[in-house]
């Protein structure tokens, strides 16, 4: 699932990268990789 906002993408590529914010926010690192590939995903169809 892409993101829908840009503070939802900001939010997601920090969890995905950082392991102890992920556990501040109590998002796992799983979710925010996924989100970070959707976005990359529909970033590529795009063009």
């Amino acid at each position: 699932m892409p993101s829908k906002s840009k503070s939802q993408h900001d939010l997601m590529q920090a969890v995905a990268n950082n392991a102890e914010y992920a556990k501040k926010v109590g998002i796992p690192q799983s979710v925010g990789r996924d989100f970070v590939a959707a976005d990359r995903n529909k970033k590529d169809k795009k063009k």
